[in-house]
């Protein structure tokens, strides 16, 4: 094999395929991506046996060929090297020559049939969405998947499409975030966790082409199958039944109170200064809200630590009412707000509230309160 092939292509290409390899490798070949020419082109794939990913660089092929080069390696030569063109060869004993201006190299690789081929999938069952929606979708609902390695089916975002809707769901067990849209053929249907270093990787890959504005997106009983353009993502899902999510939503509230986005988080970055280092579902980690007639009092009181309150304006009529909450857990929320305003919407100081922007219909977030 021989390519010639410009410095920017290989860092992009290595850039989309090398955040998949883990450090943490069962085989040595899976500390190496797969080089290969396919027509025109350079095919890169990479894999950790859960997730895999394909692209296409341009370059010139002079000979064609594969072999799989250690990733690391191969990259950090590539980001070294003077901006130029690149040549590559690879010989029948494995070995790869790198030649780029006045610099050389040589490295092993391992041959293709070593490397462990992505799994095919069913391009029947496939539906089209926005790159937008997608990134918005997973976005709002990354941020409460439980890391408890004991719930593991909670270890990621719940995807389902049917009957023409998309939902994604996510929950650690104290608080859930959910978001819906339309616009799918009800054709389709779905039910997937996808984990969490998966939907990571979708969001990292979402945003790597600006030019692309539709994915396509394949659900089948154990693989998630995701086309960004020239790129290929696939990812093995979690196995195990997700919870009933529709239960833990409150159906009834009993007040309503209506804050602005930016003065809130700005109160509750602000009383988090005087909460501990790790929050633990006690009194001392907890904010407090005080909500009193168009006003909400945010307080913090930790000992050996300081005090502190800031007043926030609000729409509310109801009761004097308390309630305590895990400042992180009110931050992640407010950040994927894209809306000025939000409601908190509750029934007592012990039960979940719920938290939905003012005119976007389809997000909503439950919280648990901390005990007081």
């Amino acid at each position: 094999m021989k390519v010639i092939c410009a410095k920017d292509e290989l860092i992009k290409g290595m850039q989309i395929v090398q955040p998949v390899i883990s450090s943490k490798i069962t085989l040595p070949v899976l500390s190496n991506f797969l080089f290969e020419t396919e027509q025109d082109k350079i095919k890169l794939s990479a894999t950790d046996l859960e997730i895999g990913v394909t692209c296409y660089i341009k370059a010139e092929i002079i000979e064609e060929g594969a072999i799989t080069i250690p990733a690391k390696r191969f990259s950090d030569i590539v980001k070294e090297v003077a901006e130029c063109n690149i040549e590559i060869r690879a010989d029948e004993t494995n070995q790869i020559n790198i030649k780029a201006n006045k610099s050389k190299f040589s490295i092993m690789g391992i041959e293709k049939k070593e490397y462990p081929a992505l799994p095919l999938f069913d391009k029947e069952n496939i539906f089209t969405i926005k790159k937008q929606v997608l990134n918005s979708m997973l976005k709002k609902t990354i941020f409460a998947v439980s890391k408890d390695s004991q719930r593991y089916v909670l270890n990621g975002v719940y995807f389902t499409v049917e009957d023409g809707i998309i939902k994604a769901v996510s929950t650690d067990g104290r608080r859930l975030s959910y978001i819906s849209m339309e616009g799918v053929g009800k054709e389709i249907k779905g039910k997937v966790i996808i984990p969490t270093k998966a939907v990571l990787d979708i969001l990292r890959l979402v945003s790597s082409n600006d030019k692309i504005e539709d994915v396509q997106i394949c659900l089948s009983d154990n693989l998630m199958t995701i086309m960004i353009g020239d790129i290929t993502f696939q990812t093995k899902l979690i196995e195990g039944v997700f919870p009933n999510y529709e239960q833990v939503i409150p159906k009834k509230t009993m007040s309503k109170i209506k804050l602005n986005v930016a003065n809130t988080m700005s109160a509750v970055k602000q009383m988090a200064l005087l909460t501990g280092d790790k929050l633990v579902a006690d009194r001392a980690s907890s904010i407090k809200f005080s909500f009193e007639k168009n006003k909400m009092i945010v307080s913090a009181n930790t000992v050996g630590l300081g005090s502190g309150e800031v007043e926030v304006e609000a729409e509310y009529s109801g009761e004097i009412f308390d309630i305590n909450f895990n400042p992180n857990y009110i931050k992640d929320i407010l950040q994927n707000v894209d809306d000025e305003n939000i409601y908190f919407s509750y029934t007592t100081s012990q039960n979940p509230v719920v938290i939905t922007p003012e005119k976007d219909k389809n997000y909503l977030c439950v919280v648990m309160p901390m005990r007081s």
